[in-house]
């Protein structure tokens, strides 16, 4: 007994098509309005930092009457939204926090770093100064990290000479 295949194929209902012709125009008509009225633009706007550059000075400077390393930051904001500077961190620690590797406290300060708000590719230099002595000795390492509005970290390490 041969069977004929031609009479035996089914193709697809017109119920089924008609009902996946539907939901693809549905689904061109929200994205056509969501391009329309701006919201995918704003549903995908992100902040990025990128440290352009990040060093130890190579010799102390004075600052506040005491010697201390200076280190240099350059950010720049490489994402498609503003980015605020909320703290900056060294060692997992925010800079004007006491810390286990200065029994007197970080003499941390940063200047035109903190608080800034960064547009799309703005970039922003600063310095962050630490005392020598105590446990801040050359050769050691810091983990430098700039913390944004939006809750990012965005980590460095530097190496004190």
């Amino acid at each position: 007994m041969k069977r004929n295949l031609r009479r035996n194929r089914k193709g697809m209902s017109i119920v089924i098509s008609t009902i996946i012709i539907i939901a693809i125009s549905i689904t061109m008509a929200i994205a056509m309005s969501f391009w329309a009225m701006g919201i995918g633009d704003s549903l995908t706007k992100f902040e990025k930092l990128e440290f352009v550059t990040a060093y130890a000075g190579d010799t102390q400077v004075t600052y506040l009457g005491r010697a201390c390393f200076q280190i240099f930051i350059q950010v720049k904001n490489t994402g498609t939204n503003t980015a605020t500077i909320n703290n900056i961190f060294l060692d997992n620690k925010p800079y004007n926090a006491a810390s286990s590797r200065t029994p007197g406290g970080i003499l941390a300060y940063q200047t035109g770093i903190y608080g800034v708000i960064l547009q799309t590719g703005q970039a922003l230099g600063g310095s962050v100064y630490l005392p020598v002595g105590g446990l801040w000795n050359s050769g050691d390492y810091v983990d430098l990290e700039l913390e944004t509005s939006a809750g990012r970290h965005y980590p460095y390490t530097v190496v004190l000479p």
